[in-house]
């Protein structure tokens, strides 16, 4: 409710300045009850008879009639929609005011200015009707316990360039790379040295080397190897010090992995590509490649490069759809020829060793690992499938999908599909609590998610298996903040369905009843009685770094996990980490 203007007027007990406020604090959390109350005798309005923000300002700025707000206490999202509907104040409403109880319908607004901006200061202007049965006097306020309310996030932990290298620089993403990089370069050296000192050739080495780092990085995006990673690492208990279960929770990070590994597999098959070339400009009767060798090992070369620079970051997010046509498309086409390359390459640098083609087939390093990446490739096709759904549409800007094929863990996502060959988009999974299958929201986001909406369709197609995501980290402390926006409510609520862990929610979202629907909304409110719902239609887009630290330490929690879009992502995991605050969310690496 930071920076928000709101009008509170009474129905049936007409209360002084000093009631009203133990009233608000007995019932509002601390960081939600106003600064300043200000007493106006008319709502002021512009010449086109709309609210006149500016005056308001004003008003808001004010030095008069501050009251403390110094308080701790409980307060949820359901208690203000079933106690105190919110309604846009008309424009014709005439706001007065007393400080007497005696006098007649008198109508209070209270303003707080804005955090962003104090010169703007009020966003919204709203009325709550608060039906009182007897005096605010007679309140039993004994239980109220006084806090110092966090105006402002709290200083930052450490130098400011250690901060930046900790926590932007070198995440755990990041250091993953670096440590694949650097054993690559140490491996290079060592095949350097075997080549100078013992002049052994090169080639049948460079290959081993890419098929290595190339199966290394099939295996970090496959189904069954990161749901096996994520089991160990998460299975880690509770009574373990948090020190530990706070790294063991970055195991979203192995993308560092996958990403360092394809740079280096395209490292080495180029010096590979120069060390054929140079082989294959000797004399006949000297080289080694045969010419078949020397062709595909180019084709493959153009597919490498190809594929690297379009997963740049910013060509990927741009082009999505492009990228990954070509991941696909071009990773499978790359693949036959690599099987073709290696026959030929094994054959061709095993001619003179005085062994069969197929014994040097069994004991080439390179086939066996091409024989690894092409099995977790095939994985996931063996379980493409045409499954049934029931689309339920909860608003032009969402639809909630159900399934019953299966029951998924927890944290987990499935990948779905218009078109099996073109494209696929995962999204996070909500388990019934009480019968098999589970559920998904899909928010307007783009092309496929528009189409999905629109058409509400009865079946779909889906691939591979459930696969762990960032939120199935949260078994692993003891409680949890969640914070989400928009459709990022889905996972979330799935965790706490579950009850596995304890969860408060901090969720944002434009008009969440009509775009996600009454449903979702009480289910949030059912599950997490304190949860914070903030409609960013009516009460404007919230500090969410400051609102994520109030809630954490308002609950308790020993961690906050985050599901939105890359930016409010990152900018919320830093905030959080750099006060020494375990914060989590997804890499968007992929």
């Amino acid at each position: 409710m930071d920076g928000v203007l709101h009008g509170f007027y009474t129905t049936t007990t007409f209360i002084d300045e000093h009631d009203l406020d133990t009233f608000v604090r007995h019932h509002l959390p601390y960081y939600s009850v106003p600064e300043k109350w200000n007493y106006l005798a008319a709502i002021p309005l512009t010449p086109n008879g709309k609210i006149n923000k500016i005056q308001l300002s004003k008003v808001a700025l004010r030095a008069t009639k501050t009251v403390s707000t110094r308080r701790k206490s409980g307060f949820t999202t359901k208690d203000l929609y079933h106690t105190a509907p919110v309604r846009k104040v008309s424009h014709t409403t005439a706001v007065t005011s007393t400080k007497r109880k005696s006098d007649l319908n008198k109508d209070l607004v209270c303003s707080t200015p804005s955090p962003h901006d104090p010169e703007k200061g009020v966003t919204e202007i709203s009325s709550i009707d608060i039906a009182l049965t007897g005096s605010v006097s007679d309140l039993d306020i004994s239980s109220i316990k006084e806090e110092d309310k966090p105006e402002t996030l709290p200083e930052k932990k450490g130098l400011h360039g250690q901060r930046w290298l900790r926590h932007r620089a070198f995440i755990l993403y990041r250091r993953f790379f670096t440590i694949v990089i650097i054993a690559n370069v140490a491996a290079a050296a060592v095949i350097l040295y075997r080549r100078v000192k013992k002049e052994r050739p090169m080639l049948a080495d460079l290959a081993t080397a890419t098929a290595a780092n190339l199966c290394m990085a099939v295996l970090m995006r496959s189904d069954p190897v990161v749901n096996l990673l994520f089991t160990i690492f998460c299975s880690v208990p509770v009574s373990w010090p948090l020190s530990i279960r706070r790294h063991c929770a970055r195991i979203f990070h192995i993308g560092g992995i996958h990403s360092s590994c394809a740079i280096a597999a395209t490292m080495w098959f180029f010096i590979f590509t120069i060390g054929a070339s140079m082989d294959f400009a000797k004399p006949l009767d000297l080289r080694c490649i045969s010419t078949a060798s020397i062709i595909l090992t180019y084709l493959i070369l153009v597919i490498f490069i190809s594929m690297g620079l379009m997963s740049h970051p910013t060509f990927r997010a741009k082009y999505h759809n492009i990228w990954e046509m070509t991941h696909r498309f071009g990773g499978w086409t790359a693949l036959i020829f690599l099987w073709i390359q290696a026959f030929f390459t094994t054959r061709d640098l095993t001619r003179d060793a005085g062994i069969t083609p197929s014994q040097a087939y069994l004991h080439a390093p390179p086939i066996w690992f091409l024989t690894v990446a092409t099995m977790a490739i095939i994985f996931p096709w063996l379980h493409l499938r045409k499954v049934p759904v029931r689309s339920e549409v909860l608003s032009t800007h969402a639809i909630r999908l159900h399934f019953d094929y299966t029951t998924p863990v927890v944290g987990t996502a499935v990948r779905l599909a218009e078109r099996p060959l073109v494209d696929w988009h995962g999204f996070a999974t909500i388990t019934n609590a009480n019968s098999k299958g589970f559920s998904l929201v899909v928010s307007n986001a783009g092309d496929f998610t528009k189409r999905t909406i629109g058409r509400a369709p009865s079946h779909i197609w889906v691939r591979g298996i459930p696969t762990c995501g960032v939120l199935r980290i949260c078994t692993l402390f003891k409680s949890v903040v969640l914070v989400a926006t928009g459709s990022g409510i889905g996972p979330c609520l799935a965790v706490i369905l579950a009850k596995k862990t304890p969860a408060r929610i901090l969720w944002t979202a434009p008009n969440p009843e009509q775009t996600f629907g009454q449903e979702i909304v009480d289910a949030v409110r059912e599950k997490d009685p304190k949860a914070v719902i903030h409609n960013t239609r009516t009460m404007g887009k919230p500090d969410m770094s400051l609102m994520a630290y109030r809630l954490w330490k308002e609950s308790g929690a020993e961690a906050v996990c985050v599901i939105s879009n890359k930016r409010f992502t990152t900018q919320i995991v830093y905030a959080m980490e750099a006060r020494g605050i375990p914060a989590y969310g997804a890499i968007f690496d992929s």
